[in-house]
């Protein structure tokens, strides 16, 4: 039987625990809050730190509050939601700051105030549910691949949460086994996409239940499915995004959107601040997925070359482009780092470059990036440190780091998204 420790609860990781210290050891420790003073029980010893559970709360934070989730306790989707949302601001500006010095070995930046999310539940106008051998839809477990069924998600917009019972229903009805189900919605309409993402192969009697489904939905306008080697889609399968600059772009439900709306139109604020773009600039973005960053700056410089590995992604660019009358962006189908060796090759240059790579980062980029000769280079992640690797790799090849700017698209969450300024 594990001895029970009294513990105070110091800040939090960048995941779903509470930091505490015993006799100079580091203890993880889920559910907790900074300021909480708590009884611990050890469950895991690792080589440099302990995971511990909490047994009871003696004397609980002034940040805690009573989750509204009630599968909060269960589900691993909301590992904050038990702290004020200022309490998760401040411990995020913190993850971030301490990444930057510790993991980046990085100072002399200004760190800005975190962008608060406008809306603290129900942001989220897309939702990705695993689904399991039994056809339930939930999240798993924290740490886990345990499946939480759930009837609603509080995070979830409206729209989205009161469509989960039709897709429980659609997936019932498949013989085609799928592993995850996302319920997207467009900006300002009544439209729903279903998507279902399969390990398996397709069962063709499916094309017999999918299309009548659709037909008889209301809001429910298009269903994707896709699986090794195959894809199927019935209906209407685009949504509409709302952007900066009254900007409206047409995607396809399976290709990667931000999550929060509004929280996106602030992120695409800043970086149109921040980079100052005018008619002399030549931009690159690498990772420009369907144009959320590029199509607004395109309106305000010289030239644009946007470069994604998807091939759905640069096509719903170039449409996006016609759509919006955006004619300045060249749009390039590559592997990135294949893309930016060809671009130095041909000895092209740029004023300014905005990175915005997946949670894996640039690594490796940073001297073909230097070789470009952009003044400054705008950094968007959602991995702090990821980010810190890679600005502290730029910061050797000539660029300093000069501002941060977190910015919360994921309340209740540890995810972060932040801005990052590199000049020479």
């Amino acid at each position: 039987m594990s001895t029970e420790l009294k513990l105070k609860i110091d800040s939090l990781t960048y995941g779903p625990y509470g930091i505490g210290r015993d006799n100079r050891r580091v203890i993880l420790v889920p559910l907790t809050v900074p300021g909480d003073e708590a009884g611990v029980r050890i469950v895991a010893e690792k080589r440099n730190y302990a995971i511990g559970e909490l047994s009871h709360l003696l004397k609980p934070s002034p940040l805690r509050q009573a989750p509204p989730c009630p599968y909060f306790e269960r589900c691993g989707g909301c590992p904050w939601q038990q702290i004020e949302y200022e309490g998760q601001l401040a411990a995020k500006e913190k993850i971030v700051v301490d990444a930057l010095h510790r993991i980046g070995r990085l100072d002399g930046f200004q760190i800005l105030p975190i962008l608060r999310s406008p809306q603290e539940y129900g942001y989220r106008r897309r939702i990705r549910l695993q689904s399991d051998g039994r056809k339930r839809l939930g999240f798993y477990r924290a740490l886990s691949h345990e499946l939480i069924e759930i009837d609603s998600c509080l995070i979830a917009d409206p729209q989205v949460d009161r469509h989960l019972s039709v897709a429980r229903e659609w997936i019932k009805g498949l013989r085609t086994k799928l592993r995850f189900v996302e319920i997207i919605m467009s900006d300002g309409e009544q439209q729903t996409v279903l998507v279902g993402r399969s390990e398996e192969r397709f069962f063709q009697e499916d094309d017999a239940l999918c299309a009548p489904f659709v037909s008889g939905q209301k809001e429910i306008k298009g269903v994707i499915i896709s699986g090794p080697g195959w894809h199927r889609s019935w209906g209407r399968t685009k949504i509409h995004i709302q952007s900066q600059d009254d900007l409206i772009m047409e995607v396809d439900g399976n290709i990667f959107t931000q999550v929060n709306r509004e929280g996106n139109n602030l992120l695409v604020g800043e970086i149109l601040q921040w980079g100052e773009f005018d008619h002399q600039d030549r931009v690159l973005e690498l990772y420009s997925g369907t144009g959320n960053l590029s199509l607004p700056a395109a309106r305000r410089a010289g030239e644009i070359v946007a470069v994604d590995g998807n091939p759905q992604s640069i096509r719903n660019g170039k449409e996006n482009g016609r759509l919006n009358r955006i004619e300045n962006i060249r749009w390039l189908c590559s592997d990135v780092p294949k893309a930016v060796r060809r671009l130095v090759t041909d000895q092209e240059q740029f004023s300014k470059i905005i990175l915005n790579p997946p949670r894996s980062g640039a690594k490796g980029l940073e001297h073909e990036l230097a070789s470009l000769n952009a003044d400054k280079i705008l950094y968007v992640s959602c991995n702090p440190p990821t980010l810190a690797r890679d600005l502290s790799a730029l910061s050797k090849k000539g660029y300093r780091l000069t501002r941060v700017r977190p910015i919360d698209l994921f309340p209740h969450t540890f995810h972060v998204e932040v801005l990052s300024e590199m000049v020479r």
